[in-house]
């Protein structure tokens, strides 16, 4: 009988054993799956800040365009108004001379028309 006592000795250590090395797998496993999911939130961080940044550079770099386009319709519509004022100053007595004559030969003709 001693060898089955020893036989259920030795199954009761590897049973135990067994239980231990399962327990420190389970531990193991999950430590690695800590780590993984550590390291996946760290590179998905990373990833997030790289895209912020980047739509930083593009938001910054729209800002400029927009403002180098501004800046050059300011100078257009400056441009425009100075020669429409030149062209303006250009023809405002000859239209104010005719608006003037016509104005006068429409009194005149309704003059005559009384005489």
């Amino acid at each position: 009988m001693p060898s089955l006592q020893e036989a259920l000795a030795v199954l009761l250590g590897a049973e135990s054993e067994g239980a231990r090395e399962v327990e420190e797998a389970k531990a193991e496993a999950e430590r690695i799956k800590k780590a993984a999911n550590e390291k996946i939130a760290m590179e998905r961080q990373r990833r997030l800040n790289g895209a912020k940044e980047k739509a930083k550079a593009i938001i910054e770099s729209s800002r400029s365009a927009a403002e180098e386009e501004a800046k050059q319709i300011l100078e257009v519509g400056k441009m425009e108004r100075q020669r429409a004022r030149r062209r303006f100053n250009e023809v405002v007595e000859a239209v104010v001379d005719s608006l003037v004559k016509e104005h006068v030969a429409k009194i005149l003709k309704s003059k005559e028309r009384e005489i």
